[in-house]
């Protein structure tokens, strides 16, 4: 394996293309109240235990002998819901030589019309590239960075990648456009960041406690789409768990369908689980790549051979997998939020695999899914709506309110809420009326002693002068029922 890393380190893209099976770890999920094994004492072959979300934590064991007993141990136990081994991941992406080709995609997918309607963007969108990072000094990449990435692997806020494939991600999200560098991502020059979260270092491999942990994370930064090129054929019950949860959640999670088509054609995960966007990869020619994994799970495709895109140490190269067609996929689904913030991943998967080309047999099939993403065809389906300019009065449905910086504001609604969900997304803060750029430091939980309110918390203070508070209709009760209608308050913050 060393030999095969060194190689790969000489054609510059450091990564890997195989996997163990997992490591002596399993991942234990819990009721929620999960005191059962004793926390303080020892256990028998167990090195450590960390609490991965509220309700999974990671064991690691000495040797795969006491992880195999362990495991029976806590099947036994009636608060255990599910143990499953912390399986590796690895990245979808097949190497070749850097070479400078034309971005050959941008004819085949036709993103121009698209790129034109900037002006109609109504909101600024966050992609989380769950991956090796991002180059935190390439040029392109400049302004593209959403402040807030954390490196999983290590533990810390350094998400530098020294491996390049979560900067080649980024490079095929979100590189600048009008800037007379480089390349162009499929986000244009529409206002698209990348939250980096790094879970691979130098070979390119991951763990699922890693992946869950960045899901998760990424549901608390209230990304709008999440992108996951990487993957392996083992199913994780706890992975697809916080996927769901993030799907609830209003984010619409992409990933790429695998690169083992010529050796054995595995259904991977975490592409092949229901709620995830799976993608294949074509050529220039609109064939399926010899290399991209086809199976009924497959949702789209897009291109992924020779694909120019920004690399670390500040340069650019030609790259070749799914792990590139993802990407494109994920750019268009924020795209489409751009345009539409109150689409549902449910909305912008259908109004991907509509608008897409057919390719293959009529209709969906295994090997192309729905077709290949045409960005043309999605901005006809996004009619232009001419935005009413904002009153020059505000008129709100409650007095007009003074409160000081640190105020809890509490919502009361006729029927109950649902415990532990955070409902920020559906509450706007801003300084004029109407505007759609958000305060994002604040929380919006229900009380956890009336499940009839809403709490609204800063995150540290409110700034002070004047905002508006609004909440949006679409916001659902326990039962699934939303809101008819939006209301809004106006508050000054007082020193």
């Amino acid at each position: 394996m060393s030999v095969c890393i060194g190689l790969l380190a000489l054609l510059g893209f450091q990564g890997i293309v195989s996997a163990e099976d997992f490591s002596n770890e399993l991942l234990v999920e819990y009721e929620e109240n999960r005191q059962t094994f004793s926390v303080d004492g020892s256990l028998p072959g167990v090195e450590s235990r960390e609490a991965i979300t509220d309700e999974v934590e990671l064991w690691s064991f000495t040797d795969s002998d006491d992880m195999l007993l362990m495991k029976e141990q806590l099947l036994e136990d009636p608060n255990v819901l599910h143990v499953e081994p912390n399986y590796e991941r690895y990245s979808h992406v097949v190497f070749n030589d850097p070479i400078l080709v034309k971005q050959w995609w941008i004819p085949q997918m036709k993103p121009q019309l698209l790129w034109s309607r900037v002006q109609e963007q109504k909101k600024k969108t966050v992609v989380a590239v769950i991956d090796s990072g991002i180059d935190l000094k390439h040029e392109d990449l400049q302004g593209r960075i959403q402040p807030g990435g954390y490196n999983f692997y290590a533990d810390n806020s350094n998400v530098q990648d020294v491996n390049g494939h979560g900067t080649a991600v980024a490079g095929v999200v979100a590189a600048k456009a009008g800037n007379n560098l480089g390349v162009v991502g499929i986000a244009g020059i529409y206002d698209t960041k990348i939250l980096p979260l790094k879970i691979t270092h130098l070979n390119g491999l991951s763990k699922v406690s890693d992946s869950i942990k960045a899901i998760d994370y990424a549901i608390k930064k209230q990304v709008d789409v999440i992108n996951m090129s990487y993957g392996s054929s083992d199913r994780s019950q706890l992975e697809e768990k916080v996927i769901q949860r993030a799907v609830d959640s209003g984010i619409t999670v992409v990933a790429s369908a695998g690169n083992d088509a010529t050796k054995g054609n595995s259904i991977m995960f975490p592409a092949s689980y229901s709620t995830v966007i799976s993608v294949g990869a074509t050529e220039s020619d609109n064939q399926r790549a010899s290399f991209s994994n086809y199976n009924s799970h497959v949702s789209l495709v897009a291109p992924g051979a020779a694909i120019y895109t920004t690399s670390i140490h500040n340069g650019y190269k030609s790259v070749s997998g799914t792990s590139f067609s993802g990407p494109m996929v994920a750019g268009a689904a924020a795209l489409v939020k751009s345009l539409k913030p109150e689409a549902t991943p449910a909305e912008i998967r259908q109004l991907l695999e509509m608008t897409a080309t057919d390719l293959g047999a009529p209709g969906k099939d295994v090997y192309y899914g729905a077709g290949l993403v045409n960005i043309e065809r999605l901005s006809h389906a996004l009619p232009a709506v001419a935005t009413p300019p904002p009153p020059n009065e505000f008129t709100g449905d409650f007095p007009e309110l003074n409160v000081l910086t640190n105020k809890v504001f509490t919502i009361k609604f006729t029927s109950e809420l649902l415990l532990g969900k955070e409902y920020a997304r559906h509450i706007y803060i801003t300084r004029s009326p109407n505007s759609a750029e958000r305060i994002e430091s604040f929380t919006a939980r229900v009380d956890p002693i009336n499940s009839m309110q809403l709490l609204i918390t800063p995150t540290t203070e409110w700034q002070q002068g004047v905002h508006y508070l609004r909440v949006d209709k679409g916001l659902q009760n326990k039962s699934g029922v939303a809101m008819k209608k939006s209301f809004a308050v106006k508050f000054t913050v007082l020193p």
